[in-house]
């Protein structure tokens, strides 16, 4: 569903909270897009960013 009125109520969490963990997480996958695609580009940097960094927000975002 792309619109829920009730999923801050449902996540237990108030609006300035939810805004920044969302916040923090939007910052990390845009930094890690930019490497995935630095890494595109020249394969020898940047290994393995993109994949650990992909697996620790899933950990962190199957926590909430």
């Amino acid at each position: 569903m792309l619109i829920d009125f009730y999923h801050l109520k449902k996540s237990k969490v108030s609006y300035l909270i939810h805004g920044i963990r969302v916040s923090k997480i939007s910052l990390r996958l845009i930094y890690l897009g930019i490497a995935g695609f630095i890494h595109a580009l020249l394969p020898f940097i940047f290994l393995e960013t993109v994949s650990s960094g992909v697996k620790k927000i899933n950990h962190e975002i199957s926590k909430f």
